[in-house]
């Protein structure tokens, strides 16, 4: 059965179908085409979304983190996924449109009450002033058709994300699509986040010569391969530190 959620940024309803106990979430863009948004399978807890796997991949090789920023909530994905697998975490999820919160609760169960709207842009400044910090950051921001918003192309916004961030942790960021039509804009937001956490990056490319879904993750502490990161996630699973997913370690290519 399909449920649909209208949106006052979207054209079209946001459509969320249940099949077999796997949530899928789609929009219908302005040129009528169907996009698969997230992806959730309630059950087995795990996901085919190489955004997700990838972008929580890296951070296990330092240590589990507690408090988690997650930018914008469109990506509800993220919150359940990670509310499934570690127990202590804490997760604020920022978005402009309400509906997103109310799709995240009402059909994937998210837990998290900490959903805050951000309809003018000020929320990360608030959030400095009151001096809290997080583990981890996810930034995960698109309109349809994969149009990062032009507030997020400038330097002060990612030089106000660190200063969110707790001591030796890092920034996450999707950019879904790596294409032609994206890569300068890709590139500059590349630029600026080498220039805060000059000091290591990792490019992870979910697809072998893809341009999709390509997580880059900065401030690391060293430059890892799929060999060490791989063998590190099933250390964790042996110790019974998180739940294995197949998909966690399958198709890295890291650059």
């Amino acid at each position: 059965m399909t449920k649909y959620y209208k949106s006052q940024y979207y054209k079209y309803p946001i459509e969320v179908d249940n099949i077999q106990w796997e949530i899928i979430v789609t929009i219908t863009d302005n040129s009528s085409r169907k996009i698969i948004y997230s992806w959730y399978d309630i059950i087995n807890k795990n996901t085919n979304s190489n955004y997700i796997t990838k972008g929580i991949l890296w951070w296990l090789l330092n240590w589990i983190p507690e408090k988690v920023l997650i930018l914008w909530f469109w990506w509800w994905s993220y919150a359940k996924y990670l509310e499934d697998h570690f127990k202590n975490i804490r997760i604020t999820g920022v978005d402009i449109d309400e509906t997103m919160f109310q799709v995240a609760k009402n059909e994937l169960g998210v837990k998290t009450n900490d959903l805050l709207l951000d309809k003018n842009d000020k929320l990360l400044e608030e959030l400095i002033e009151k001096n809290i910090k997080y583990d981890l950051v996810f930034i995960d921001v698109y309109w349809y058709e994969w149009i990062i918003p032009e507030e997020y192309s400038k330097l002060e916004k990612y030089q106000n994300i660190s200063k969110l961030l707790n001591k030796n942790w890092i920034i996450s960021i999707n950019f879904a699509d790596y294409s032609w039509k994206n890569i300068w804009k890709y590139n500059k937001i590349h630029h600026f986040l080498k220039k805060i956490f000059w000091e290591n990056y990792l490019h992870i490319n979910s697809e072998k010569d893809k341009k999709w879904n390509i997580i880059w993750i900065y401030n690391i502490s060293k430059k890892y391969t799929n060999e060490e990161v791989s063998l590190n996630y099933l250390n964790l699973v042996k110790n019974k530190k998180v739940l294995y997913d197949s998909n966690m370690i399958k198709n890295i290519y890291i650059e």
